[in-house]
């Protein structure tokens, strides 16, 4: 018989934690093609039913899928069409296995993320794409520590076109104008809500003062001004038309910019394999994140040995970090279980 330490049911007494050892019975077995005989369960106390699939990150699913090479693939600047031929398997399942693991990617970094020091500065920065068409371009602003390179989070908004066109292009814009309505002020939500999530991490403390570094933009200052965090903050601004160099202050959201733009196919320079749709691209990133945090060496030396994480420059624990990577690929992560700021849950 399976062991389980919670009930799946969100309104469940033992959704957080069993309270009582035998909180469930058997209840028969059912059979499927890609996982054989299933045993069912029912739970004592909701007299909910569920099976040892309920908490397997492949429930519902009619194949299998290596999730670890998913990501590494992923995260390689492979296109989702490339996976598609890769795996066998057709677009719509990839993506669906991707949105798996930017869940289970969400809560992994939302665990992690509570054991990462409060001391490291964070520069914050857009990296600037587009979603359907060049008339959508997009501002994907995240917040990465200043020495150690780690993404702590990343937020999206939808922008105006703006910039040199050519007539035809200015009359196609003006049709959009007039069929859709951009958020005004997105900037300004987008930084206020990356504020909300350090506020997560950068706990307030009478006296005690965070640095955060950005560009000029006025939609910052004005964001950051409205913000409680305010009085606990150190703002420091660099003009965007300083050298790109290891001694710019905002030198680590320059590298994470470029590796995006390297290791993410849709995000590549005159490229086809565009995102078409914000969900599904923020969900690619978000398995990167996770991937370039908590995997992708820090600095690869030259005997290629004692290679840290960005995770572990960061100051979280290697052996912390390799525990909860082995739940990843393997155990469900539940959002009613997940503690993490109302941006990350708008994201899964």
């Amino acid at each position: 018989m399976d062991s389980f330490t919670f009930c799946p049911n969100p309104e469940c007494e033992h959704h957080q934690k069993a309270l009582i050892p035998n909180w469930y019975v058997a209840l028969g077995t059912y059979f499927t093609k890609c996982f054989g005989r299933i045993q069912r369960y029912r739970c004592k106390s909701c007299r909910r039913i569920f099976s040892s699939q309920t908490f397997s990150l492949d429930y519902y699913a009619k194949r299998t899928i290596d999730y670890e090479k998913l990501e590494g693939l992923l995260s390689s600047s492979m296109s989702q069409r490339a996976l598609s031929r890769h795996f066998n398997l057709s677009c719509n399942t990839v993506q669906n296995r991707i949105d798996r693991l930017a869940r289970q990617a969400l809560a992994l970094h939302a665990r992690l993320r509570t054991t990462l020091p409060p001391t490291e500065a964070v520069c914050i920065d857009g990296f600037v794409s587009f979603d359907t068409s060049q008339y959508f371009p997009n501002n994907i602003t995240m917040a990465v520590t200043k020495d150690s390179q780690f993404i702590h989070s990343m937020t999206h908004a939808t922008l105006r076109r703006s910039g040199r066109m050519t007539n035809a292009q200015k009359e196609r814009r003006a049709e959009l104008d007039r069929a859709f309505s951009f958020e005004k002020r997105s900037l300004e939500r987008s930084f206020q809500e990356l504020l909300d999530a350090l506020a997560e991490t950068w706990k307030p403390r009478p006296g005690m003062k965070y640095v955060l570094i950005t560009d000029e933009k006025k939609e910052y200052a004005r964001a950051l001004a409205r913000h409680f965090m305010e009085a606990f903050i150190t703002h420091t601004t660099v003009s965007s038309k300083a050298p790109r160099t290891r001694i710019n202050p905002l030198f680590s959201s320059n590298y994470t910019d470029r590796e995006v733009r390297k290791d993410q196919a849709n995000h590549r320079r005159e490229t086809v394999c565009f995102s078409r749709n914000v969900g599904n691209m923020m969900n690619r990133l978000i398995v990167y994140m996770v991937w370039h945090n908590y995997k992708k060496p820090y600095r690869i030396s030259k005997k290629g040995k004692n290679m840290l994480t960005h995770g572990e420059a960061a100051g979280i624990t290697k052996e912390a970090i390799a525990c909860e990577r082995a739940l990843l690929f393997r155990e469900r992560a539940f959002l009613s279980r997940a503690a993490m700021p109302a941006l990350e849950i708008r994201l899964w």
